[in-house]
């Protein structure tokens, strides 16, 4: 019995450091934004995507637009999926 207790205790000691917090200490100067990235804000960043070419299961193009841009981009799907919806239930 004083061996299954040993193997027991063995066990749960092993995962005890995979709960440990882990902190890093990064240099914060290699951080720090330029004048450059302090006068752009967040919309402004170029931001690009890969996208399925329509009709093609290979080939994709990458298509670079603004956080502000993808943002309007998306609403704009959104919009018209919901119209697509809404006109779909209403001939029925």
């Amino acid at each position: 019995m004083s061996k299954f207790v040993f193997i027991a205790v063995a066990l749960l000691a092993v995962p005890a450091p995979l709960f440990a917090q882990i902190v890093f200490q990064d240099d914060l100067t290699k951080f720090t934004p330029t004048k450059a990235d302090k006068n752009k804000s967040d919309l402004d960043k170029l931001v690009c995507r890969s996208q399925d070419v329509l009709g093609s299961r290979l080939e994709r193009h990458q298509v670079c637009l603004t956080k502000e841009q993808w943002f309007s981009y998306e609403q704009e799907a959104k919009q018209r999926v919901y119209d697509w919806q809404r006109i779909g239930l209403a001939s029925h």
